[in-house]
């Protein structure tokens, strides 16, 4: 009998152990699901388009070590509104180890799953929007990086007074519920006795009517100018189609305003936005993924404060409107349009 066989059986078997373990190991890369929406071209200039969020979330990946078609596979799903929640669903059937999904795809995702753990970009306070339990403890498969901060409130106000020194009557567009559970408005009120200018409050959310018809806004809106604000502050939890109109309305009434969110069609008549920087936001998601692949649940994630804030002045609306915005705060402004 000859002796070589046995060790010429052990050789295959190493071999072959060593290529199935190769295939288990090829088969185990971290499957990442990325759903957003198309980039659209805006109406001005290049500079002002949509911003590409993608990019950033691969930096952030890159930082940490992952390499798309290396050590994570990334599938890509964009579309629009009506698209979202058939993307989600072909991302769950791909069996995907954690899904991002930007803001206008969140609530399409989570229809899709309970189990797969979502990473998302938060745009206000997602207790409020009904995405989590609390910031501490998710509690469920969402988790990611909120839009929104206590401080904000009075941030808005001193850029409108360092914007237009002479206002005195400011008037604050605010959501009941969305003040209730995040207060932004106590900033607002100390920030407003520190530098002396009078708060005018008009609620804006549901039930307040603003939603319903642009007649009832405009009315609300002629309010505002028949007690001669000098300029408002939109904060948080207002509906866009809301901010929109306030901001048309602003233009052609040459009141000022500033908005709590940088995704404002500022075409539109916003003067200034400052609020959570997107391209940041995304980089840290980066860091979410990293967490849940290596063994955290969403669940027990707490959501992250923004770090990074981001000041847009349009000088279209400027112009309009009849005011020079003073150089200091124009050299503030991380992104300007003209």
């Amino acid at each position: 009998m000859k002796t070589w066989l046995p060790e010429l059986l052990i050789a295959v078997v190493l071999v072959l152990t060593a290529v199935f373990a190769q295939a288990q190991q090829a088969a185990k890369v971290p499957q990442i699901g990325y759903l957003n929406t198309h980039i659209r071209r805006s109406t001005s200039s290049p500079s002002d388009w949509p911003r590409r969020l993608r990019e950033p979330f691969l930096e952030g990946l890159l930082e940490l070590g992952y390499v798309d078609g290396q050590n994570i596979i990334i599938n890509s799903r964009i579309g629009e509104d009506g698209q979202f929640r058939e993307l989600a669903a072909e991302l769950v059937r791909l069996k995907m180890d954690v899904i991002v999904a930007q803001p206008p795809a969140i609530r399409a995702a989570m229809s899709a799953t309970t189990t797969i753990p979502i990473v998302t970009i938060f745009r206000g306070d997602p207790v409020l929007s009904g995405f989590v339990a609390s910031l501490e403890r998710p509690g469920g498969n969402v988790t990611g990086i909120g839009g929104l901060t206590m401080e904000l409130g009075g941030k808005w106000l001193e850029l409108i007074k360092e914007t237009i020194p002479s206002a005195k009557q400011v008037a604050v567009f605010w959501n009941r519920r969305a003040e209730e559970a995040f207060p932004l408005w106590r900033s607002v009120d100390s920030t407003a006795r520190a530098l002396g200018v009078n708060i005018q409050w008009l609620e804006a959310g549901p039930g307040s009517g603003l939603e319903r018809s642009p007649g009832f806004l405009d009315k609300k809106l002629r309010l505002a100018a028949w007690r001669q604000a000098d300029a408002f502050i939109v904060l948080g939890g207002i509906a866009n189609t809301a901010m929109e109109y306030i901001a048309e309305f602003g233009l052609r009434n040459r009141i000022p305003g500033i908005f709590w969110t940088t995704d404002l069609d500022m075409e539109r008549g916003g003067l200034m936005a400052y609020g959570a920087n997107r391209f940041e936001q995304s980089r840290r998601a980066a860091y979410f993924v990293d967490k849940i692949l290596k063994g955290a649940k969403p669940a027990e994630l707490p959501v992250e404060l923004p770090k990074s804030f981001e000041f847009v002045i349009n000088l279209k609306a400027a112009k309009e409107i009849g005011i020079t915005i003073p150089p200091r705060v124009l050299a503030w402004a991380d992104r300007v349009i003209k």
